[in-house]
C-alpha cells in the first residue's frame, strides 16, 4: 500500500465516525499500551459506548490494514506507517482537562477522595514501586480510605473528564496524565494541592505535632544549662558557648511541604537521638517505599490498613533500600503507634502525643 492510499483510507475513515476518531487519540496517550483490555476501558469511560463498539472499530482498523497485533498482544500501526499513523492520532487526541480548574473545584466542594486521587496521579510515576503497580497503589489507597464503588467512579469520571488514561501492558498498570497536559499546569494543580493539605487537611495535626516537639525540645536545652553541660561541652571544644552548641543537645528544624510527596515534614535531635518526622493526613505504600531518610516516624490520621507484621513485611519485600536498613515508626495521637526500631526520642514524642500503646513491627 502507498503512503497516499493509507494516508486516505485513515482520513475518510475518521471524517465520519467520531467514534473512531476517540479511538485514534488513544494510541497518541498511551504509546504501545494499546491492548484491547485498555482501549475498551478508556472507550468506554470516554464515550459511554459498549465494549463492542470498540471491537468493532478495531476490527475494521484492522480490515482496512490500518494497525495489527503486537508480540505483546498491543495494537499497533501497520510497520512503515508510523508517521501518518502519528500524525492522525496527534490530531485526533482531545485538549487535555485542566488539573487546575478541577483541583480548585475540589478543594472547594470538599470532595476529599477526588483530591486524594489527583494527588497520588500527580506524584507517582507509572511504574509502581517495590513490586507494586501505579495502578494497584491507587486503587487500594481510594478503596481503603473512601470504597471501592468511590475508585471506580473517580477512575472513570478522570478518564471522562480527559485528565489522565489508563493503561496496562503486562506487569505494568497505570493511571497517566495526558501526554499533552502542559508542564505549568501540573505545577500549579501540585501548588494548590500543597496549600491545600498544608493549611486545611493536615494543619490541626501538624499544629498538635509541632507544639509537643517544641516543648520536648526546650525542655532538653533548659535541663542542659541547668546542669552546665552547655559550658562543659564549650570548654572542652575550647569554643564559646553559643546556641550552636545548644543545637547539639537539642535541635527542632520547624515543618516545611516536600515538593515531592506534598508531606509537612521536619527532623529534631535530643541529646543523641535524631528523627525524622512527617505528618501527612494518610501513608500509601508508594510513599513508605518510597521515603528514604531515617529513622522516620509517619504521623497521621489513621493506621494504614497494610500494617500488621505480616502485611509490612510483605509490603518492602521488593523495595530497596531493605527493611532490615529502614527505621520506620507509623503514629496515630491519642492512639496507637506501630515501629520495627526502639528510640528515646520516638517513645517521649508518642507519649506526648497521648500515645499509650506501642507495638513492634
Amino acid at each position: 500500500m502507498y503512503p497516499e492510499e493509507y494516508r486516505s483510507i485513515i482520513s475518510g475513515l475518521i471524517d465520519t465516525n467520531e467514534d473512531l476518531k476517540t479511538l485514534l487519540g488513544l494510541f497518541y496517550q498511551l504509546k504501545g499500551y494499546t491492548t484491547e483490555k485498555t482501549l475498551v476501558k478508556n472507550f468506554r469511560a470516554m464515550t459511554g459506548k459498549e465494549e463492542e463498539d470498540c471491537r468493532d472499530l478495531l476490527k475494521l482498523l484492522r480490515k482496512e490494514s490500518i494497525i495489527k497485533v503486537g508480540a505483546y498482544d498491543e495494537y499497533l500501526c501497520l510497520s512503515g506507517y508510523e508517521a501518518i499513523f502519528d500524525r492522525f492520532a496527534a490530531e485526533c487526541s482531545p485538549q487535555p482537562g485542566d488539573l487546575v480548574d478541577y483541583v480548585d473545584k475540589a478543594v472547594g466542594e470538599g470532595e476529599k477522595a477526588k483530591l486524594k486521587m489527583m494527588e497520588l496521579l500527580l506524584k507517582m510515576g507509572k511504574h509502581g514501586a517495590g513490586g507494586f503497580t501505579q495502578y494497584a497503589i491507587i486503587k487500594t489507597v481510594i478503596a481503603e480510605t473512601f470504597s471501592p464503588a468511590v475508585f471506580q467512579s473517580l477512575e472513570n469520571e478522570f478518564i471522562a473528564h480527559n485528565l489522565c488514561v489508563y493503561g496496562k501492558k503486562q506487569k505494568t498498570e497505570f493511571l497517566a496524565l495526558y501526554l499533552n497536559q502542559r508542564e505549568d499546569r501540573i505545577e500549579e494543580a501540585k501548588e494548590k494541592l500543597k496549600e491545600w493539605k498544608t493549611n486545611k487537611l493536615t494543619k490541626p495535626l501538624r499544629e498538635t505535632v509541632e507544639k509537643e516537639i517544641a516543648e520536648l525540645v526546650e525542655g532538653v536545652r533548659t535541663r542542659m544549662v541547668r546542669e552546665k553541660r552547655k559550658d562543659k561541652l564549650a570548654e572542652t571544644l575550647s569554643i564559646p558557648g553559643s546556641e550552636m552548641i545548644g543545637d547539639t543537645f537539642g535541635y527542632f528544624s520547624g515543618f516545611s511541604t516536600d515538593d515531592s510527596f506534598l508531606f509537612s515534614t521536619c527532623n529534631a535531635l535530643v541529646e543523641h537521638d535524631s528523627l525524622y518526622i512527617v505528618v501527612t493526613d494518610s501513608l500509601s505504600i508508594y510513599e513508605a517505599i518510597e521515603w528514604k531518610n531515617f529513622p522516620v516516624l509517619f504521623i497521621t490520621a489513621h493506621i494504614p490498613k497494610w500494617i500488621d507484621k505480616s502485611k509490612f513485611k510483605a509490603v518492602f519485600k521488593d523495595a530497596y533500600p531493605k527493611l532490615s536498613e529502614r527505621k520506620i515508626a507509623i503514629a496515630v495521637p491519642n492512639e496507637v503507634a506501630y515501629t520495627n526500631y526502639m528510640q528515646g526520642l520516638l517513645l517521649e514524642l508518642v507519649n506526648r502525643l497521648g500515645i499509650r500503646k506501642v507495638w513492634e513491627l
